[in-house]
């Protein structure tokens, strides 16, 4: 952390810089549960380039997805939202996540692929049948992986040794 020199001459601490994805308010409901990523009632797709990205959501929105339903960001967005999402508690969850096995791993195969060039689609699905739609025009867009975020679980639509 920097300092500034206060009028006596004390060191007051600089605040630290705030790093805001796009995807910070774009979740309508908590982008997290227990401290892990989990978007619930979205379905997450990831592609090569961000003008995949941007191509498919053109297509989602073609196909009646409105503007708030819909997103395309970049990497470093995604990036930037798992460092918004720091903490202890969600340090632990994370680890005990992966220890598990469970979805930590593929939110850490995400990171790794957005540090490659990786872009990311957000679709807000509140309903089996808005997913479904969703899922029909991002799967002719071939992405590198996607999952559905249930009440009830994680769905693996592609990317996962489940769904290859």
């Amino acid at each position: 952390m920097g300092y500034a020199c206060g009028g006596n001459g004390t060191r007051l601490p600089l605040a630290r810089e705030q790093v805001m994805s796009l995807f910070t308010n774009f979740f309508k409901e908590s982008d997290t549960q227990l401290g892990v990523f989990y978007p619930n009632h979205y379905l997450i797709a990831v592609f090569r380039s961000l003008e995949t990205a941007e191509q498919a959501v053109k297509k989602l929105r073609l196909a009646g997805f409105a503007e708030d339903e819909v997103i395309a960001a970049a990497g470093q967005d995604f990036i930037a939202l798992a460092k918004e999402e720091t903490g202890l508690g969600s340090f632990l969850m994370q680890a005990l996540s992966r220890f598990l096995a469970t979805e930590q791993m593929s939110h850490d195969s995400d990171l790794d692929l957005a540090q490659h060039g990786a872009a990311f689609v957000a679709v807000h699905c509140p309903h089996e049948k808005t997913k479904k739609e969703a899922w029909n025009v991002l799967q002719a867009e071939s992405p590198l992986a996607a999952r559905y975020y249930a009440n009830d679980g994680i769905e693996h639509l592609a990317g996962d040794f489940t769904t290859d």
